[in-house]
């Protein structure tokens, strides 16, 4: 039985953000995880008055802000941009403690693997300077990273200066790079204070299309069962990509995820 609360993405029902938080609650979620990327919700255009009024609006639909998605759509990957990126995640970081969640969800793209090189050092310094910040506030960043096995990504999490940065599992995306998701749990549990859930098969023509989690290759029962065996205490949100028809799709996903 899942003991932690379910939640969405809020991007996920395409819908506008009222609308959504309101479809979020109809639905029968706990939690919504918001884009801090888009327009409407980034740092520089919502004022005081807006966040307070945001936050409002979240609380009386009896939900909570589970995690604010701080990704730029690119990662640590160029020297020069690394200062920016530094500066726009500081005042998502600021954001979501106005609105009081303390997740942020970041992209770092592919973790460094030689820590002889100029790139790792540079990353590590980022990264660290970055999840210092969250620390001091009491909030993590959850990183969303490319990896070829779970020993590097957990290596260079040890390396950092912080404990401000954690990690988002996200089971489909693993298995569809051939990761193991029961294996990283047990590598990774420590680490994992977030999670997004799509679901996904391969039609006979040989494509990969998105469906509703249930329906696919996630082995939901055994990861749940794992992952909660650790003692993990995050919401599980469903993160739909692609599907034609979100909000049935969404729907028939929690409400597999709620048999358990």
């Amino acid at each position: 039985m899942i003991r932690q609360k379910t939640g969405v993405v809020l991007e996920s029902l395409r819908l506008r953000i009222k609308d959504g938080i309101a479809a979020a609650a109809n639905l029968g979620f706990k939690g919504i995880q918001i884009n801090a990327t888009q327009r409407d919700i980034s740092p520089e255009n919502l004022s005081q008055t807006g966040r307070r009024e945001l936050k409002r609006i979240i609380d009386l639909s009896r939900l909570s802000l589970c995690a604010l998605s701080g990704e730029l759509g690119v990662g640590f990957i160029n020297h020069n941009e690394f200062d920016l990126i530094i500066k726009r995640t500081k005042e998502i970081i600021n954001l979501a403690l106005d609105l009081q969640t303390n997740i942020v969800t970041v992209q770092t793209g592919s973790i460094p693997t030689d820590n002889s090189s100029t790139h790792w050092h540079a990353v590590n310094a980022a990264l660290s300077e970055i999840g210092q910040h969250a620390e001091n506030y009491g909030c993590r960043l959850a990183i969303k990273a490319s990896y070829d096995d779970y020993s590097t990504l957990k290596d260079f999490l040890k390396s950092l200066d912080t404990e401000g940065i954690k990690v988002i599992y996200d089971p489909a995306s693993q298995m569809t790079t051939n990761l193991d998701p029961i294996k990283g749990i047990y590598e990774l549990h420590e680490y994992i204070v977030h999670t997004n859930l799509w679901d996904t098969r391969q039609t006979e023509e040989g494509r990969q299309i998105e469906v509703p989690i249930g329906d696919g290759i996630i082995p939901v029962e055994e990861f749940v069962s794992t992952l909660e065996s650790t003692g993990y205490h995050g919401f599980y949100v469903i993160n739909s990509k692609t599907m034609q028809y979100p909000v049935e799709g969404i729907k028939k996903g929690k409400e597999f995820l709620d048999r358990f």
